[in-house]
């Protein structure tokens, strides 16, 4: 999600929490509801094991976001500063944006260029700036300190350049259009240091800066958030738009980013965008983007959030299609409340989008060059678990339309996050207990063990340090220039690589103000300081081998029955009952890890007074045993079952316990998985 707009977390959690407790309350269950089992155990397609592939570099486990192209970016992208640019606006007031825009996007007659502001001390900012356009016309600086030369005119080409120098206190060039006659055309403003006849597309500080990176997320570039577009025709096209676009940079400038850097691209699909606009995206980048990049799809982004007017625009379009159709999927079993057809729709379009580029890639392309993403809510598995359930019972295996499952892990300052007058100190200790607890806060195990479970890696789309929030702003920057933040922050990241997740993308990249509320998002505060600790950090992880998995419940080994996925010790009453009152169709997940791969025999330790208490056992999304009876020696005698064989990769697993039948009841205690290799 985009810094600028976000909000408190916690004000952000409210309307998809308040969904979450009308589902809840419709179906009758609690928050320690155990899991309806699913009707069938649906079998994986025969795809690489996907959950393993992305771990054999360091460099394919890290990638960034880069920040929005705006006018008062730190993050220069572009050589040319009309591609920053706001919207053209009247000669006597730049900013206005209300000059009238020609059908070829050029302004008629004259007009106004806001072109950058808060840019003051900025390196790249002073010198000299090359102005040309076809046509004539007066330059004139309104409100910046800027050195207007007189112009040359070409007439043979009908060319104007005019040179403007920026002092070294400049802090914006916002320039006026005037005597233009029929109006300008092809109009360019080239940065200091670059050849105004043959500009590069994107700036040497940018490329520079993002070259550490394998892939990057084009979120914000492509200002998915509150992205309008419904057809391929109102998309921002190079040729049409010269300036920075309200609907984002044109899907040419991406491709040209990974043709010429050999980049994976992360990309979003705007919400309301409709099945020939998704056609064409895919068509374009399968005859121009290099094959060797991988495209990770998106839908949009963040849906789940109703800050975003994505959520309202997919959970309307889920209304309005069951409601047009009432045979639709989104409606199988009978369920239309609009929580429930609206995560369900989030869902099913992913699908459909992977259908498209299926369609024009070809299978042997889909989970290889091409890679959908079912975005979630890591928060919030209840959510995630609908769309997955819903593919599941209408279209089979998650895994046959998307290549991971992906969530934003971010650390914070926990409870402090808006308190006054803390110290540097004070909020880089926020930070370092926020990291202590962030794989019980941000869910990991039962997020990955739903990942497994459908066959899926664990990805995280956004995530970094969220200092978002209006209070003790100077000790917040402070913190994320200190010493002490680049060990917070390879912590934080070994966190979330030892609990088994994968590519993990920065948010941001660049070079942010850090001196506001909203957040200091971003690696540095000048991409000519490359020496920050977050740099530090981050080349650090990309360097390294990542660290070696951890799990509470390993193989081999015994572990406690309450520790099933996401239910941290010291356990709550409600998660005792919920393992004491299983009842026939109710599941339980275990999140195991494997230290090796091999054979192992799986061993429940449990007490019953009466026969008939029958379990189905099933491992990442397979069964392995059905109808398992534990044993009867009185409620006083816990002892060991039956000795049950299975076969473990190295590596996480997740283990789903399914009760088919239910006698008196049963008291389960441990669970032991033993290797049988011979010594």
């Amino acid at each position: 999600m985009s810094g600028i707009s976000r909000f408190k977390r916690a004000a952000k959690l409210l309307p998809v929490l308040a969904a979450m407790f009308a589902i809840a309350c419709e179906s009758g269950t609690s928050s320690f509801s155990v899991q309806p089992v699913a009707a069938q155990v649906t079998e994986k397609p025969p795809y690489p094991p996907r959950h393993q592939e992305l771990g054999l570099t360091a460099e394919a486990l890290l990638g960034a976001n880069p920040p929005p192209i705006t006018d008062n970016t730190r993050t220069h992208v572009y050589a040319d500063l009309m591609l920053h640019a706001r919207r053209f606006g009247t000669p006597e007031a730049p900013w206005d944006e209300k000059a009238l825009i020609a059908d070829d996007g050029w302004p008629v007659g004259d007009f106004g260029a806001f072109l950058m502001t808060r840019q003051a001390g900025l390196a790249g900012i002073p010198g000299t700036y090359k102005v040309s356009f076809n046509g004539r016309a007066k330059v004139s600086a309104v409100a910046s300190k800027a050195v207007i030369h007189p112009a040359h005119y070409d007439s043979a080409a009908n060319l104007s350049t005019v040179e403007v120098d920026l002092p070294d206190d400049a802090n914006q060039l916002v320039l006026s259009f005037t005597q233009t006659g029929e109006g300008i055309r092809n109009l360019k403003v080239i940065r200091p240091g670059y050849d105004a006849k043959n500009p590069p597309l994107f700036t040497r500080a940018f490329l520079d800066h993002v070259a550490r990176f394998q892939t990057l997320r084009f979120m914000d570039w492509l200002r998915t958030n509150n992205n309008p577009v419904k057809h391929w025709v109102n998309r921002t096209s190079p040729q049409l738009s010269h300036y920075a676009s309200p609907n984002g940079v044109p899907w040419e400038h991406i491709v040209e980013l990974a043709n010429q850097t050999g980049k994976n691209i992360w990309i979003n699909i705007p919400a309301a965008a409709d099945d020939d606009y998704v056609l064409q995206l895919a068509r374009l980048l399968h005859g121009s983007l290099n094959p060797q990049s991988k495209i990770y799809v998106e839908y949009s982004n963040e849906v789940w959030n109703g800050q975003f007017k994505q959520h309202g625009t997919n959970f309307d379009m889920a209304e309005a299609e069951v409601r047009e159709n009432p045979a639709s999927p989104l409606a199988y079993d009978g369920k239309k409340d609009r929580a429930t057809l609206g995560y369900r729709r989030i869902a099913k379009r992913g699908k459909e989008i992977s259908d498209i580029f299926r369609s024009v890639y070809g299978d042997a392309a889909m989970m290889t060059t091409v890679r959908p993403i079912y975005a979630i809510q890591v928060v919030n598995t209840y959510t995630t678990e609908i769309g997955l359930k819903f593919l599941d019972a209408v279209y089979g295996s998650p895994s046959q339309y998307f290549y991971a499952m992906a969530g934003a892990p971010y650390f914070n300052l926990g409870p402090q996050q808006n308190v006054e007058n803390l110290t540097t100190e004070q909020v880089l200790q926020a930070m370092e207990n926020s990291i202590e607890r962030l794989p019980e806060i941000n869910r990991f195990e039962k997020n990955l063990a739903l990942a497994r479970w459908h066959g899926l890696p664990f990805m995280a789309y956004e995530g970094g340090s969220d200092t978002f929030g209006p209070g003790s702003i100077e000790a917040k920057k402070n913190a994320n220039l200190a010493p002490r933040m680049e060990s917070i922050c390879n912590r934080y990241l070994n966190t979330w690589y030892e609990n088994g997740g994968q590519l993990f993308m920065w948010f941001n990249a660049g070079a942010g103000n850090w001196d506001t509320q909203y957040g200091a998002w971003e690696l540095t505060t000048d991409l000519a300081i490359i020496d920050t600790p977050k740099i530090r950090c981050v080349d650090k992880s990309l360097a390294e081998p990542k660290p070696a998995l951890k799990g509470r419940n390993t193989a081999p080994g015994t572990f406690s029955a309450l520790a099933f996925a996401g239910n941290y010790p010291p356990y709550s009453e409600a998660s005792r009952k919920t393992l004491r009152h299983l009842h026939t169709g109710s599941s339980l997940d275990y999140l195991v890890l494997a230290t090796q791969s091999g054979s192992y025999e799986l061993v429940f330790n449990a007490a019953s007074d009466k026969l008939g208490n029958r379990l189905d056992i099933a491992v990442d999304g397979k069964g392995i045993h059905s109808g398992v009876e534990l044993q009867a020696n009185g409620w006083e005698k816990s002892v060991d079952n039956l000795s049950l064989p299975l076969v473990l990769e190295k590596g996480f697993h997740t283990l789903r316990i399914t009760m088919r039948s239910v006698s008196t009841g049963f008291d389960l205690s441990t669970v032991t998985i033993r290797s049988t290799a011979k010594p």
